[in-house]
């Protein structure tokens, strides 16, 4: 039996798109499905900090009653639990923790419009240093037809290796196909290099279009010997641009989104870095952040699993 999936659920946001997603990747995989809501409780305060989380339900017992039943009706088996404590975050995290969960799944704040995440305090607070792959579920997101694409944003470092690793592993599991991803970021130096001064009687100055232009060359021909080895389905591209810009305007054209943290921070907790932060607010997708320095970061999701399906998925 894989480890579960703990999906946190605020019923006053009036949005299911995370346990919506939980299940699927339940179906998918045959992990576990653990749902939580966490309320305020007796507690007046939090002894440490000296106040409650206005992120809490008054009471979260019983608030999940309608979910609960419609995963029944859709035949998905799921614990659902009801926490108390002075903070959503804190409750999740210490929940994650001693379930041990593969995959750990949150929503969009009430702030969020349809087809975006725009996290909210929690899952904010949730995100840096969670100790485990964390799932942000856009607001109003539903399943739409199976697990067909899976988009990896790729760097050339540990954390983007990671990253390629467990998108592969997932697209795999699914029989879907891979997308790779790598933007080329316009930086001081890149326009120095269409500068008269560089040039000489050897060569002509190049205008940016040619600058960039080589960069994205160079860029496909390293993406193109890093996926040779892979199998499965893979297609890989690079883009010229901001990457933050990009990965989230990619992200609408594949069913998930794999990310890995910042290159930085402590190791085994999930850290957002530029590209990951943008992509929790704006992405189109869900998207899944990777905790760093854990190599075979989604094994614990896939494994044991069995080869469910793509389609299974959205039943």
């Amino acid at each position: 039996m894989s480890k579960p999936i703990l999906v946190g659920y605020d019923p006053r946001q009036a949005d299911d798109a995370p346990v919506e997603f939980g299940a699927a990747v339940a179906r998918f995989t045959g992990a576990p499905l653990i749902v939580v809501t966490v309320e305020g409780g007796h507690r007046r305060h939090d002894h440490k900090t000296g106040h409650i989380d206005d992120d809490l339900a008054a009471e979260g017992a019983g608030a999940a009653g309608p979910v609960e039943s419609r995963l029944k009706d859709a035949g998905v088996a799921a614990e659902f639990r009801c926490l108390q404590s002075t903070s959503a975050a804190r409750a999740l995290h210490e929940a994650a923790e001693e379930s041990g969960a593969a995959l750990l799944v949150v929503g969009g704040s009430r702030r969020s419009a349809v087809g975006r995440a725009v996290v909210g305090s929690t899952g904010v607070r949730l995100l840096h240093g969670a100790p485990c792959p964390v799932a942000v579920a856009p607001r109003g997101w539903k399943p739409k037809g199976g697990l067909e694409t899976v988009g990896v944003a790729y760097v050339d470092s540990d954390e983007g290796r990671e990253a390629l690793r467990s998108a592969h592993a997932l697209a795999g599991r699914a029989g879907g196909k891979l997308k790779v991803f790598t933007v080329v970021k316009t930086t001081p130096s890149t326009h120095l290099e269409t500068d008269a001064r560089q040039a000489s009687w050897e060569h002509e100055r190049k205008d940016m279009i040619d600058v960039e232009g080589g960069h994205l060359v160079v860029a496909e021909e390293h993406l193109r010997d890093v996926i040779a080895d892979l199998g499965g389905d893979v297609e890989a591209e690079a883009f010229n641009g901001h990457p933050a810009d990009e990965i989230v305007r990619l992200s609408g054209l594949v069913d998930l989104m794999v990310v890995g943290s910042r290159g930085y921070g402590p190791r085994r907790a999930v850290l957002l870095g530029s590209v990951s932060r943008r992509l929790m607010d704006e992405a189109a997708s869900p998207t899944i952040v990777l905790p760093r320095g854990v190599e075979g970061a989604l094994e614990p999701l896939l494994s044991e699993s069995g080869s469910v399906g793509a389609t299974a998925a959205n039943g």
